[in-house]
This record gives C-alpha cells, sequence and structure tokens, in this order.
C-alpha cells in the first residue's frame, strides 16, 4: 500500500516539473491527483481534504527561491504536512520502564 501512494504522490508532484512559478492552477491541479492518492490509500475523506486544504494555503503563499524550483517546494510542503498529519515529530521508546523483560507497541491504522 505504501508503495503505490508513495507512485501517486511521486506522480502528482511530477505535474510541477517544469513550471516556473506555482500559480493556483497548478497547485489545485497537482493537489486533486494527491488527494485521489489519499483516498486510494483509504485516507478518510475530510482528512485528506483538510490536508489538502492546508497545503494549498502554504503553497500559495511561498514565494519559490531562485535557487528551488516549484515542484521541490511543493515536495517539501507535502512532506511536511505529512508529518504533521502523522503526529508530527518522532518520539523515541523509553524502553528503561519495561519491568517485564518485554514492550508492547502498538501500531494502529494500518491494515
Amino acid at each position: 500500500m505504501f508503495n503505490n501512494l508513495s507512485e501517486k504522490l511521486d506522480k502528482a508532484l511530477h505535474v510541477l516539473k517544469g513550471h516556473g512559478s506555482i500559480t493556483e492552477v497548478n497547485v489545485a491541479e497537482t493537489l486533486k491527483e494527491v488527494r485521489r492518492a489519499l483516498l486510494d490509500a483509504d485516507v478518510n475523506f475530510k482528512i485528506a481534504k483538510d490536508f489538502t486544504n492546508r497545503v494549498k494555503e502554504r503553497a500559495l503563499g511561498q514565494n519559490v527561491l531562485t535557487t528551488l524550483q516549484p515542484g521541490q517546494l511543493m515536495v517539501k510542503i507535502v512532506k511536511d504536512e505529512l508529518t504533521e498529519l502523522m503526529g508530527g515529530d518522532a518520539e523515541g521508546l523509553n524502553l528503561s520502564r519495561c519491568t517485564y523483560g518485554y514492550f508492547n507497541v502498538r501500531v494502529t491504522g494500518f491494515r
């Protein structure tokens, strides 16, 4: 599932390659594909819509630096928003509290 999502996101962000600037039209086109990729990966519609709206707000408010291409900036924005959606910065596991010789880790939201 993650490979499929990764491929679809890569294809969606490839749309911006070669563009000189980020415009509302190419952002909308890209985010339509991103939303479709998220929905294909069984992400809740409301979450996918909120996510793409946040990315759109950030992308349209950004000035593209001369050293960056619009596609590179969009990849950074999508990565940052996905990181935030999945819980923000990584947290380490405190294994020192393990008293029985094993540690129970539960992962939810995956099939």
